[in-house]
Parts: structure tokens; C-alpha cells; sequence
């Protein structure tokens, strides 16, 4: 597959995997509990997706060999990611403050991937 699908793929991936946390965030809490499993499965698909895609694109830019280190601080960043759920499930009280750092940590990946600093 081309560089631009799995480019495509894992930009799309980011998006669902953002709001699939938004609406996490959104609903820490809440009883309701049919949209809060809607968005947990949608934030498992996109975490997998995510990561399928960006090894795929790192494939195509020839780094699959030796994984340079700003791929290794993205993988960090998408681990934190995958783990967020569990303080929205468990401390609902912090939802607020992990919704206004969601953000932040979706900037530093984006900054990682387009500079490529190390």
C-alpha cells in the first residue's frame, strides 16, 4: 500500500481516537452506559488502527529497520493514550483536566512526526 493511504488511514485513526476520548471524557461518570461502550470499542479500533498505520508509514519512509527516537517518544504518547481511559473510568473527578490535556499531547505527536527532531 502507498505512503499516502496509510498516511490517510492513520490521520483518520487520530481523529476517531480523539473523539472517541472526547466523548469518554464527556461522559466519566454518567450512568448512561450504551454510548460510553460505543466510544470504548471506538477508541480500541483507532488506538490499533493508529498503530498499524504508523508502522506502516514508517515502513515506506525506510525506518522500519532502526526505529528512530521521535517514533519511540510517539509510541509513548500513543501508549498514554491508550491508558487514559482507565483514570475517566475510575476518577471521573479528573475528566476535565485530562479533556484540556488531550489536546496537548495530540500537538506534541503531530510536532514529532512533521519536524522529526531526533
Amino acid at each position: 500500500m502507498s505512503y499516502q493511504f496509510y498516511r490517510i488511514l492513520h490521520v483518520a485513526a487520530i481523529i476517531l481516537l480523539f473523539t472517541s476520548l472526547g466523548t469518554l471524557a464527556a461522559l466519566a461518570g454518567a450512568r448512561e452506559a450504551r454510548l460510553r461502550r460505543i466510544a470504548a470499542v471506538a477508541h480500541g479500533l483507532a488506538l490499533t488502527v493508529v498503530l498499524v498505520a504508523g508502522f506502516g508509514l514508517l515502513a515506506r519512509l525506510g525506518m522500519f529497520g532502526a526505529i528512530p527516537n521521535w517514533a519511540w517518544l510517539k509510541l509513548g504518547i500513543w501508549l498514554a493514550l491508550a491508558l487514559v481511559v482507565l483514570p475517566l473510568k475510575r476518577a471521573p473527578q479528573w475528566a476535565p483536566w485530562l479533556w484540556a490535556l488531550l489536546p496537548v499531547a495530540g500537538t506534541a505527536a503531530a510536532w514529532l512526526a512533521i519536524t522529526k527532531p531526533f
